[in-house]
C-alpha cells in the first residue's frame, strides 16, 4: 500500500473490508495513515461494519475525534463533519453512534464564523436527531454575517419534522435578531411551510410585517415575490404602500405577483396605484419605472394602458438626483457560477476581471455563486493584481457601489439578487422571453466548459438560451451578449 497517498490507501482499505470482511490488519493501516481526516475517515467506515462489536465501536468513537480534531484548516474540518456524519450513519444506532454524533454536533458549533460552519450545518441537517436541532439553530444564528444562509438548512429540517412545537420554540431567536435578518428568516419559514402545507398562526409572513420597515430593499422586495396568494399580495401592498421610490417599485413587484397566482383585477389595481405615485418621482428614475409598468399592462392584454406609458420622451437635462441604487444601474445581474474544482485561481480572477468591464459598461450588478472563498475584498484585489484584463479596472467602483456580491446556489435561486434565470444552450421546457419578466433578473452563467452543474439547472426552471439556434458559446462571449440583452429589456 502506498502510504504516502492517504486518499488512496483509505479507499483501499474501506474497499478490502468490504470484500474480505474486518481484520485487526486493517484497523491497524487506518490508524497508520498520517492526515487525521483519512484516518478518521478510514476509522468510521470500518466501525460501521456489521461484523464490529457495538462496546468495541463506542471505545474507537474518541479516535475517530481525535482525528478529526488533528485537522486546523476549518473548511477541511467542516468537510471531514459531513463525510463522517454521513458514514456514521450507517453505523446501528445505539451509545457509539450517539455519541459520536454528539461530538460532531460539538465540533460544529466550535467552527469559527463563516462559510465552513454553513458547509458543516449544511451537512449533518438532516442527520441528527430531531431533538438537537434547536441546537442547530442556535450555532446558525452565531455565524456572524452569514446567519441567514446557515439557518436555512436547520429550518428547513425543522419545518420537515411537521412539529409545530418545535417551529414555536425558534420564532423568538428569529424575531429577535436585525430586522433586515428577521424578515429573510421568517420569508424563508414561510416558503418553508407552504412547501410542506404546513399552517402557523399566525404566519410566518404575519410576523414579518412589523419588521418591513427596518430591512434592507432586496430583502422586501424577495419576500414580496415570494407571496403566494392574493391575501399576501393584499397584506404586503398595504404595509408598503407610499409615494417614494422603494415603494412604487414594491407595488409593481406585488402586481406581478398578483397576476402571477391568478387576481389579475388586483394586479391591475396595484399597477394603477404605481402609475399615479411614480409621476412624483425624479424624471430619469420614473421613466425607467414606466418602461417596467408598461410591460406588466401589456401581459395583462392593456395594450393602450403601456402605450400611453411608453410615450413620455427622457428628460434632455440630466439630473442632480440619484436612486439610493445608483442610477447607473439598470438593475439586473450577471450571476457567474464557479465551477471550477479547488480554491481561487487564474481562471476565477480572469473571469471576474471581464465580468466587471461588462458590468460597467452596460450598468449590470456582479454576483459570484459558490466561489471558494467569502473575503470579497482580498478577491477583488487579486483580481487587480493577477488578470491582466483591461475591464478589471472597473472593479473598485463596481465594489465601492455594492455592485457585487458573494452568494450561494440558495440564495440565488431564492431570488436575493433577481428573478433566476439559467443560461444554456439545451434549456428544459424552452427558452424564456426575457421580456415577459418584470423587475430584476439574475442570470446564471457557468464558468468554464462544463456549463452550470445539474443541481442548478434541475431547481431553475426558468431556463434561456441566448442564440436561437442552440449554439455552445464561450464564457467571455456569452457574458459580453447577455449583457446586451438584459440592457435592452
Amino acid at each position: 500500500m502506498d502510504e504516502r497517498h492517504d486518499p488512496s490507501a483509505c479507499r483501499r482499505i474501506l474497499r478490502e473490508a468490504r470484500e474480505n470482511g474486518l481484520s485487526r490488519k486493517l484497523f491497524d493501516m487506518a490508524q497508520d495513515l498520517q492526515d487525521g481526516i483519512y484516518r478518521a475517515e478510514a476509522l468510521c467506515g470500518l466501525c460501521g461494519h456489521d461484523e464490529m462489536d457495538e462496546e468495541d465501536r463506542v471505545e474507537w468513537v474518541p479516535i475517530i475525534v481525535e482525528s478529526m480534531l488533528d485537522e486546523e484548516r476549518a473548511w477541511r474540518l467542516a468537510e471531514s463533519i459531513g463525510i463522517i456524519a454521513k458514514s456514521a450513519g450507517n453505523w446501528p444506532g445505539g451509545r457509539a453512534r450517539k455519541a459520536l454524533m454528539q461530538d460532531i454536533i460539538g465540533m460544529t458549533g466550535e467552527l469559527p464564523a463563516g462559510e465552513a460552519r454553513v458547509d458543516a450545518l449544511k451537512s449533518i441537517a438532516n442527520r441528527v436527531s430531531k431533538q438537537k436541532l434547536p441546537e442547530l439553530f442556535l450555532f446558525a444564528l452565531e455565524n456572524d454575517g452569514m446567519e441567514a444562509k446557515a439557518a436555512r438548512p436547520i429550518m428547513k429540517a425543522i419545518v420537515a419534522t411537521g412539529e409545530k412545537q418545535m417551529i414555536d420554540e425558534i420564532i423568538p431567536l428569529v424575531t429577535d435578531a436585525s430586522p433586515d435578518l428577521s424578515v429573510k428568516f421568517l420569508d424563508n419559514l414561510h416558503r418553508l411551510t407552504i412547501q410542506a402545507d404546513l399552517t402557523l398562526e399566525p404566519s410566518a409572513l404575519e410576523l414579518a410585517l412589523p419588521f418591513l420597515d427596518g430591512a434592507d430593499f432586496e430583502t422586501i422586495r424577495t419576500l414580496c415575490s415570494h407571496s403566494n396568494h392574493p391575501d399576501e399580495v393584499r397584506m404586503l401592498a398595504e404595509k408598503l404602500s407610499g409615494v417614494d421610490e422603494d415603494s412604487v417599485r414594491f407595488m409593481v413587484t406585488l402586481a406581478g405577483r398578483a397576476d402571477r397566482v391568478g387576481d389579475a383585477e388586483l394586479a391591475r389595481e396595484l399597477l394603477e396605484t404605481a402609475s399615479q405615485n411614480v409621476e412624483g418621482l425624479d424624471a430619469h428614475i420614473a421613466i425607467r419605472i414606466k418602461k417596467n409598468l408598461a410591460k406588466a399592462f401589456e401581459r395583462l392584454g392593456d395594450s393602450e394602458r403601456a402605450e400611453k406609458l411608453t410615450t413620455v420622451r427622457t428628460p434632455s437635462a440630466p439630473s442632480t438626483r440619484q436612486s439610493r441604487r445608483d442610477i447607473e444601474r439598470i438593475g439586473h445581474t450577471m450571476a457567474l457560477v464557479g465551477t471550477y474544482d479547488g480554491s481561487i485561481g487564474t481562471p476565477h480572477l480572469r473571469a471576474l476581471a471581464r465580468a466587471s468591464g461588462i458590468a460597467w459598461g452596460f450598468g449590470l450588478d456582479i454576483a459570484l455563486i459558490d466561489w471558494p472563498t467569502d473575503d470579497l475584498e482580498s478577491l477583488c484585489e487579486r483580481a487587480q493584481k493577477e488578470s491582466g484584463t483591461a475591464g478589471v479596472n472597473h472593479l473598485p467602483s463596481l465594489l465601492e457601489s455594492d455592485r457585487i456580491q458573494l452568494l450561494s446556489i440558495d440564495d440565488a435561486l431564492r431570488g436575493v439578487a433577481g428573478h433566476p434565470i439559467a443560461t444554456t444552450h439545451q434549456p428544459k421546457g424552452g427558452s424564456v422571453d426575457l421580456t415577459t419578466y418584470e423587475g430584476g433578473i439574475c442570470m446564471f452563467i457557468g464558468l468554464g466548459r462544463h456549463g452550470l452543474p445539474d443541481n442548478l439547472l434541475n431547481n431553475c426552471s426558468d431556463q434561456f438560451e441566448l442564440t436561437g439556434i442552440g449554439a455552445s458559446l464561450e464564457t467571455a462571449v456569452a457574458m459580453g451578449a447577455i449583457a446586451q440583452r438584459l440592457a435592452d429589456l
